[in-house]
């Protein structure tokens, strides 16, 4: 007989059919009333024998002794158990070539292995990002210099009238600075930028060219300066050259040489008014200290609060160009040089380059303390 779907399947004869071991509604005994046999089992309607039904889990125990074969004996049926170790296959009729029979059916299979188990997230977290450089707090920075108090005196130019270009194919000051023009409109990189200062508001500072710039200790100064309730703040990125400016060379330490922005803005309707005041201050920037190589021994260092007093590093201390960049006795052009700054109020930070390039602005991530 042929039972599809039946534990065993072909056709079978004589001791080849597996029997009874118990009683009613045991394994291939007779079902009970109802139809109804024990747990796993099905009751095959048209023999009225229990059996279990293909791909259906065998009893966990070996179950019954399975006598020896013929030579065309089908094996027993493996049985795939999920979850833990595999219940033991029934005890089939395993058959091997010729008359020798064989007992042992087919093992049943061990149920199929659990998966590793996930571990807790063992990978670590995410790193945590970088923490922004802490602001310092504010420092006392004293009496600044320097100032003008009645005998102040205001020009203004603009770098059409003869600045010379530089680096990067721009303007470029006494101090170094790089700026670029619109009209009569000049702008420059690096300098205060917040009201009331801006990025056009600037000024030039006499100074005896030759005797190489001795104002350029002033260079990255902020002056504020008020007239019929204007105030603006400007930046000193410039020489006024006393040696062929009558008005800065009359007037060495009251006069300043204004961008056009700047003396607008004041509402000065002529030019050289005089009995104005002006006074240093500390400079209102935004963002930290910035650095721009210029040459293997040479750099330039803007964006500052007030005037750099001096610059060490390499070779020790820099000394400061008629031109405005600060010179070292060697090469500092390579990325992890450490310099110290110090300002005109001897407070001290130390910066360290992040590159080796010329005429890159290189942000040093840290700015002076605010002035108290």
């Amino acid at each position: 007989m042929a039972f599809l779907g039946a534990a065993w399947v072909g056709c079978k004869s004589g001791t080849d059919v597996p029997t009874c071991q118990g009683g009613p509604g045991e394994e291939y005994c007779a079902c009970q009333a109802g139809g109804i046999c024990n747990s796993g089992l099905t009751c095959a309607t048209d023999l009225q024998q229990c059996v279990h039904l293909a791909g259906t889990p065998l009893p966990s125990s070996g179950g019954s002794t399975g006598s020896g074969g013929a030579a065309s004996g089908t094996g027993g049926q493996v049985v795939i158990s999920s979850g833990g170790g595999g219940t033991g296959g029934e005890r089939a009729t395993g058959g091997t070539a010729g008359s020798v029979s064989s007992t042992g059916g087919h093992a049943g299979a061990g149920g199929a292995a659990g998966g590793p188990g996930g571990g807790g997230m063992a990978a670590g977290g995410v790193s945590g990002s970088m923490g922004n450089t802490g602001i310092a707090g504010a420092t006392a920075c004293g009496t600044l210099m320097p100032s003008a108090s009645g005998n102040g005196e205001f020009t203004h130019y603009n770098f059409g009238q003869g600045t010379s270009k530089g680096e990067l194919g721009m303007y470029q000051t006494a101090c170094g600075y790089l700026g670029s023009e619109s009209g009569q409109t000049d702008t420059v990189t690096n300098i205060a930028n917040m009201s009331p200062a801006k990025n056009t508001y600037f000024a030039a500072i006499p100074g005896n060219s030759s005797q190489d710039f001795n104002t350029s200790g002033n260079c990255g100064a902020c002056v504020q300066i008020s007239n019929a309730g204007h105030t603006i703040i400007a930046t000193i990125i410039d020489e006024c050259p006393e040696n062929s400016n009558p008005v800065c060379k009359n007037n060495a330490n009251g006069e300043l040489d204004l961008s056009v922005d700047a003396f607008n803005q004041l509402g000065f309707g002529n030019g050289n008014p005089s009995g104005t005041s002006w006074k240093v201050v500390p400079c209102p920037v935004t963002g930290n200290v910035v650095v721009r190589i210029k040459q293997p021994n040479e750099l330039y260092i803007e964006n500052v609060i007030l005037a750099l007093k001096s610059v060490s590093g390499p070779g020790g201390s820099a000394s400061r160009t008629f031109y405005g960049s600060w010179h070292f006795n060697a090469n500092i052009n390579t990325a992890g040089t450490q310099l110290t700054l110090t300002d005109a109020a001897n407070r001290t930070i130390q910066v360290t380059l992040t590159s080796g390039s010329a005429d890159q602005n290189q942000d040093m991530g840290v700015q002076f303390p605010k002035c108290e």
